[in-house]
């Protein structure tokens, strides 16, 4: 971090510290708003993945992946085949599973930093049952949107990683093998990991304590920007950046109250989403661009425990963000293409029910298993074609 970028900190921190000195009630309300979000949403909905993330790369299954998968992953992403296991789970679970994941790839030494800064650059996305379930259902009254959306956020996600992929020197000797010498050499692999493993119990115990660590850090980041962000918002702030906002994006025709909502979605997601959504005097489609563009940034505050996650690895701040203003086109592109294509015709199915319903009272939990089941079935698939690309 620089000089200017360390001042830059201070100087915020110090505001921060200020205004929750002189505006003790509204501290107290967005503390509470992101706690309820945390407790309520992200530690049913993503511990679950976290533990096992933990335990799967302990028990060697990304290395075993890693063998079979790697007649897919070269060609597409430049990327090995373990790093299938970081696409799977990174894109079923949510924010920030896919830098935890890429961390332990790094740490147990399955990846280099050149891969470990090109994996986590495209793994990690907002979650289906934000989406779907609360952008969809809950902000805009209508699952087909929320399918919409969802599709083009992970399509604009993997365009992002295809592009990197494309654009990496690295090259790979393809070996042509039969299937029983690919899932030779992966079983192999997998009981030279189990040699050295650590008993099951101990196993658990580690995933369970390194899970509940990195959920207790996203908590602190949740209440830490919910409170910036109503900082900016009582002072005044937000407003000039909203203003900002409609100018640059003058194509749009934003009205102040979406303009505002990507302002807020600049530092939190969920609250930029539900302003853009409430806002009057924009089309549908509109909505939907603004709401894609904000998915694919994903705010300072997902940005922040995405870093935070990598602290120590040889990833940079600037290739991230690099990353997330080239998936804002790919996600805007898409979005469009999608809406033309389902929806132009005005027929879109909607269910009316209340946003807080669907945030805080569907089932978080039953939605990370049916997620997990997803990943597992997307590496399925993967490793399918990976198959037949090895013995092709």
């Amino acid at each position: 971090m620089g000089t200017y970028s360390r001042m830059f900190f201070l100087i915020t921190i110090i505001m921060l510290s200020i205004f929750m000195l002189i505006n003790p009630r509204e501290t107290v309300d967005a503390a509470g708003y992101g706690f309820k979000l945390w407790y309520s949403v992200i530690v049913p909905a993503l511990l679950p993945f976290f533990i096992a993330a933990e335990l799967l790369v302990s028990l060697g299954l990304a290395q075993f992946l890693g063998v079979l998968l790697e007649p897919i992953m070269r060609p597409l992403f430049r990327l090995p085949g373990c790093a299938s296991l970081v696409v799977a789970m990174g894109f079923t679970s949510g924010f920030p599973v896919g830098a935890i994941l890429t961390k332990r790839l790094y740490d147990e030494e399955l990846i280099n930093p050149s891969e470990a800064e090109r994996l986590v650059s495209f793994t990690n996305n907002s979650s289906p049952l934000f989406i779907i379930g609360a952008v969809g259902v809950g902000m805009f009254n209508s699952p087909t949107l929320g399918c919409l959306l969802a599709l083009s956020h992970y399509l604009a996600n993997l365009g992002v990683g295809l592009v990197w992929g494309l654009t990496s020197n690295k090259t790979w000797d393809r070996k042509r093998s039969s299937l029983a010498q690919l899932f030779s050499r992966a079983f192999k692999t997998l009981a030279q990991h189990q040699q050295g493993s650590l008993p099951p119990g101990q196993l658990l115990s580690n995933a369970v304590k390194n899970s509940i660590t990195n959920i207790l850090s996203i908590a602190g980041f949740i209440i830490l920007f919910s409170v910036l962000t109503r900082m900016l918002a009582v002072w005044g702030i937000m407003h000039y950046i909203a203003l900002l906002w409609a100018q640059v994006l003058f194509f749009l025709k934003l009205p102040y109250e979406a303009a505002y909502g990507i302002a807020m979605g600049m530092f939190e997601i969920t609250i930029g989403c539900q302003a853009i959504a409430a806002s009057s005097g924009l089309s549908i489609l509109n909505q939907m661009l603004a709401v894609s563009m904000v998915m694919a940034f994903s705010g300072f505050s997902i940005i922040a425990q995405v870093m935070g996650v990598l602290a120590g690895m040889p990833v940079r701040l600037s290739f991230y963000l690099k990353s997330r203003l080239l998936q804002i086109g790919f996600s805007m592109l898409t979005t469009w293409t999608a809406y033309r294509l389902f929806c132009s015709q005005g027929v879109v199915f909607t269910i009316g029910i209340p946003i807080e319903k669907v945030l805080y009272s569907l089932n978080a939990w039953h939605m990370s298993l049916y997620c997990m089941a997803a990943s597992l079935l997307i590496i399925a698939i993967m490793m399918i074609f990976s198959l037949y690309r090895s013995v092709k």
